[in-house]
């Protein structure tokens, strides 16, 4: 497997276990608590971007065999990575989904709701454990199929 999507397969694990202990908290505490609501925006918004950057690395790895087209947003790296057959559709309209939270936390984090984080957190962790799982199964069938730098 490749080095840097190990690295940030590692990451993600370690930005999912910290928001797991977040989702622990109730919400009447997470409400009361802005220290615990920056971390779980800090860390959902870190999740995001190791989902990005391993499915940047993924597409940059597969323009090695042929030629595949660069995303032009965050959005249309899910979006490529369900063209590669990483992901199926459904799962895909997720990510788009979190793709642009991830753009609300950096570029309007003056208007991200609360109530929104905490419910990402309580109904959409396992996106994050299901995106792992994916890329190493997409990762792993190839390795099977042939030695490719993947």
């Amino acid at each position: 497997m490749d080095e840097r999507i190990k690295e940030h397969l590692k990451y993600l694990n370690k930005y999912r276990l910290l928001l797991a202990d977040i989702k622990k908290r109730s919400y009447k505490d997470f409400l009361k608590d802005p220290i615990l609501q920056g971390s779980a925006e800090r860390f959902l918004q870190l999740a995001i971007e190791s989902c990005l950057n391993i499915g940047n690395r993924l597409i940059s790895l597969h323009q090695f065999e042929k030629p595949t087209d660069t995303p032009e947003t965050y959005a249309d790296i899910f979006i490529q990575l369900k063209n590669l057959g990483v992901i199926d559709n459904l799962f895909c309209d997720r990510l788009v989904k979190m793709a642009k939270f991830r753009n609300r936390l950096v570029h309007l984090y003056w208007e991200v709701e609360k109530d929104k984080v905490y419910e990402i957190i309580k109904d959409n962790l396992e996106d994050f454990s299901i995106f792992q799982e994916r890329v190493i199964g997409y990762l792993k069938d190839r390795n099977e199929k042939d030695e490719s730098p993947l």
